[in-house]
């Protein structure tokens, strides 16, 4: 599975900054500048980014009491957007419990929400009545004619939505807040178009596919995507499409809401295909993240190779291999996603296509930068079938015998595919993946996991998460439960 990060644009932003700037020397100015970044980041219901924003300051804050009521603030929005999520991160909640204690903060049994900014959507049109965010005027610039940023604010803040949107389109380093404005812009005036009287199917699906692009600006949970997803749910009942049904096909060529299917001839297995993948899809965002945030604006391709000769002259793989994915970005987004599978796979549904899918979905959950090697892999050959699952696990003590793997620090550290001891690598990865996601209490609680070593480094991700100290005393306890169950499973 290749995912190109670097040749086509792709930027990776951390989320405590807006925009490259040059480095800040005051420490007084650099902290007012996070904390008006913080305050943006509250405003658009952005709890979990104000919170990461303020905490990278801590060290430079000595008593500073605004600083510390802001960062008091952004815990309590943080803790009350995860309390009333459909699954609360009950670890989360307690660790924010914790620094508001340590801020001298009440914490009643349930937080209690900030005060809203956000009117509820009522029985009005769908979209009608979607929160407006607030930006701030870029700087001024001392030329006779305004940037294309310059247009879009001031055109967003006159109302004018279409003339913004076109402005934010064409200009260039936007901060979080103002992509959320330029999103805001898309939604609405998708929105009407949708609750137009005359909207017809073919505007549907165009409006569907807005709000699905725009909905990629702003974080999933917030106001405005909420109520994008109402508005896609409205354009799927005008447009006809939903998940999983075709809505487009050619002689060779068939489309669902998120896949591209093209095949050699056979459309009814196709078309199996197709609705495997939508299903799929659907269960591996669920598995390790949440429900999908709506169609991908780019859709992915599923190209069919007939043989494995056809398979591996297309894609330069050998035969052997069953499929393979790629996924490009630029700026966070993706602008390709492409699955190859060997159509003469017996088990192409239940392994290769939901394997290379998890490699795609990835992408998605972790945008800035790939999980390590062996998790990504881990997770993959996880989704496939339990028959496939049992192939790696019941060679893994064959691998220990031979000593064909990796110390759990030097397998952590891997950033590429190992040049010795593949199979090791393989069978390791998939045990440990399934033995940290029965540690951690599930999927998204590993999602978590893999979340923190990129925050906050593999050696205090592990304590944090599974409480024991580092990859050494992981090892130990993975190993004590992976040897005891093959010696129990031995006939």
């Amino acid at each position: 599975m290749i995912i190109n990060r670097s040749q086509l644009l792709f930027v990776c932003i951390t989320p405590l900054l807006l925009a490259a700037e040059p480095a800040q020397t005051d420490p007084t100015l650099k902290l007012q500048k996070t904390m008006t970044t913080a305050r943006q980041f509250l405003d658009l219901n952005m709890s979990a980014e104000a919170v990461t924003a303020l905490e990278a300051e801590l060290a430079n804050v000595g008593g500073n009491k605004s600083y510390l009521a802001l960062l008091r603030e952004a815990y309590l929005a943080e803790m009350f957007r995860i309390e009333k999520s459909d699954k609360p991160d009950t670890v989360r909640v307690t660790e924010l419990r914790k620094h508001l204690a340590m801020l001298g903060a009440a914490t009643p049994g349930s937080a209690k929400p900030p005060a809203p900014i956000v009117p509820a959507v009522s029985a009005k049109p769908v979209g009608s009545e979607i929160p407006e965010p607030a930006i701030e005027p870029p700087a001024a610039v001392p030329t006779p004619a305004a940037t294309p940023l310059e247009e879009a604010t001031i055109a967003f803040k006159k109302g004018d939505y279409a003339v913004a949107a076109r402005f934010f389109a064409t200009a260039s380093n936007l901060t979080p807040a103002e992509h959320a404005a330029w999103a805001y812009c898309r939604v609405k005036l998708a929105a009407e178009k949708l609750n137009a009287r005359d909207c017809k199917p073919g505007d549907a699906e165009l409006a569907i596919r807005e709000v699905t692009a725009a909905l990629q600006e702003v974080p999933p949970g917030s106001e405005l995507h909420k109520v994008g997803q109402a508005l896609i749910e409205l354009g799927r009942s005008k447009s006809g499409s939903g998940a999983g049904k075709a809505i487009a096909s050619s002689a060779n060529e068939l489309e669902t809401a998120n896949f591209r299917i093209k095949h050699t001839g056979n459309a009814d297995f196709a078309e199996e295909l197709a609705t495997a993948a939508e299903s799929h899809r659907k269960a591996i965002f669920e598995r390790w993240s949440g429900p999908p945030a709506g169609a991908w604006a780019v859709k992915c391709d599923i190209v069919l190779h007939a043989t494995a000769e056809a398979y591996s002259s297309a894609t330069g793989r050998p035969g052997e291999a069953t499929g393979s994915s790629v996924v490009r970005l630029a700026d966070r987004r993706a602008t390709e996603r492409r699955i190859d599978l060997r159509a003469d796979h017996a088990a192409i549904k239940t392994d290769a296509l939901p394997r290379e899918l998890t490699h795609i979905i990835l992408a998605d959950l972790f945008p800035d930068k790939s999980p390590p090697k062996w998790a990504e892999q881990g997770m993959a050959i996880l989704s496939g079938s339990a028959e496939e699952i049992d192939r790696y696990t019941r060679t893994l003590p064959r691998c220990a015998r031979e000593g064909d793997w990796f110390t759990l620090a030097k397998l952590m550290e891997l950033n590429e595919f190992p040049a010795e001891k593949i199979t090791g690598f393989y069978c390791q990865s998939v045990s440990l993946t399934e033995y940290m996601i029965r540690s951690a209490g599930g999927e998204r609680n590993f999602t978590i996991f893999l979340r923190d070593c990129q925050r906050y480094g593999t050696a205090q991700a592990i304590k944090r998460q599974y409480g024991v100290d580092g990859p050494d005393a992981l090892e130990a306890a993975w190993k004590r439960a992976t040897l005891a169950t093959g010696r129990a499973q031995a006939p």
